[in-house]
């Protein structure tokens, strides 16, 4: 089988790049033959169709504001167009794979899919098909203003990095896509969380286009050594919707409890003023790590913390940590409870909620029989439902779902 694995960056720039990147092997390792299609860029990995790949364009900094054919772009990728027409000339897939692909690609690839009768497939790593700035957050809070296809209200609450500018444009595009029946295209979506397919449905999406195929983890690259010295910890993106806050609140409440907070993001500096002010000296910031660096912190910690205040779909911070034999404190919050069972591999807490966090994390703190214990059901829960075996069937399961006899 031929399958068009779609992405708009081709590194590992976060979970859903790995996520990408964990499909691409499985399907390979299956016998499958993956055709990526992406965007060039100086840290992408070598691939024989990068011919194929778009330029690379940044919109990072916002630059594109002011230039009509760029900020087009972002609706409409004429170069991206040409280039899978091109692509599915010269190689014809089976099946087309989706995961991000908003602004760099665009949905303007769907139609000389559709002209070649080849399935789309699309797994949802976020909630874009329902909210313009796909996160469901804005103004510090959930936000679900635009169900109903009012997407104005992006514009209206600056929803987009807090610019109207740019929140014009993710309006304009929500319009445009929907209209042009874009997201109507989609043979079937991949929910990776339960709370992401409910709320799918509740926004008018039919159930049978919704699958449901959780992230998976492959425990045999997790060797926990059974090291325990003595912190609890947060690694992921330091942004609001993150809750670091909440945790640093919580801190306030724990200061016989050391806290190691790993990774970078637009809330790294004011978060380490802020806990400099309450003179939080149990906090400790070590920057951004990945790879071994990151599974040896990880693995000499007591247990981990996600504090989200978002809707989460299914954490690979969450399966990592059980992966590593690790108890987790979540925020109880979109999927973040499917992975989660009280009391056996983790804790949960109400968002927002600091001094709830605070009591989970002195629950744990004060018995580390319950860390081994609550640890090891964890990474049995993992290897059990969300190995990259499992993931493989339930993908294959999708693809035959529109039509493939794989």
């Amino acid at each position: 089988m031929n399958v068009l694995l779609i992405n708009k960056f081709f590194w590992i720039k976060g979970g859903s790049e790995a996520v990408f990147f964990g499909d691409k092997s499985l399907l390979e390792s299956a016998g499958h033959h993956v055709i990526p299609f992406s965007m060039q860029d100086e840290r992408n990995l070598e691939s024989e169709y990068s011919k194929y790949f778009v330029s690379n364009i940044d919109y990072a900094n916002g630059s594109y504001i002011g230039n009509a054919i760029n900020a087009s772009r972002i609706i409409f990728s004429m170069e991206a167009r040409r280039n899978i027409r091109k692509l599915v000339s010269d190689i014809t897939p089976d099946i087309a794979h989706f995961h991000i692909f908003q602004h760099q690609i665009t949905p303007s690839v769907f139609a000389p899919l559709r002209k070649r009768g080849i399935p789309i497939v699309l797994t949802l790593h976020d909630l874009k098909p329902l909210c313009p700035n796909y996160m469901m957050y804005t103004e510090k809070q959930i936000c679900e203003r635009c169900k109903g296809r009012k997407f104005y209200n992006c514009v209206i609450h600056k929803c987009t990095k807090d610019s109207r500018s740019k929140s014009f444009i993710n309006m304009v595009e929500m319009y445009l896509h929907y209209f042009a029946g874009y997201y109507q295209d989609v043979d079937q979506y991949i929910a990776v969380s339960q709370f992401h397919r409910s709320k799918m449905i509740e926004y008018g999406f039919p159930e049978s286009q919704i699958s449901y195929v959780p992230n998976c983890i492959d425990t045999s690259q997790f060797s926990p050594s059974g090291k325990d010295d003595g912190y609890a910890l947060f690694f992921g993106r330091l942004s609001e919707e993150k809750g670091l806050r909440v945790l640093l609140d919580a801190a306030s409440l724990c200061p016989d409890i050391p806290i190691v907070i790993t990774g970078t993001g637009p809330e790294e500096q004011n978060l380490k003023q802020a806990a400099s002010r309450s003179g939080l000296t149990n906090i400790k910031f070590v920057g951004f790590k990945s790879g071994d660096a990151l599974k040896d912190v990880l693995d000499r910690a007591s247990f981990t913390i996600i504090s989200s205040k978002l809707y989460e779909n299914c954490p690979m911070t969450i399966l990592e940590s059980m992966a590593m034999r690790k108890p987790v404190i979540g925020s109880r919050i979109g999927g973040i409870p499917e992975l989660i069972n009280e009391g056996e591999n983790g804790f949960l807490f109400d968002v927002g909620d600091h001094e709830g966090l605070a009591e989970k994390m002195k629950l744990l703190w004060e018995s580390p029989s319950q860390r081994a214990e609550i640890g090891s059901r964890g990474r049995e829960m993992v290897s059990q439902h969300f190995s990259p075996e499992k993931h493989l069937q339930q993908l294959l399961s999708v693809y035959r779902n529109v039509g493939l006899d794989v």
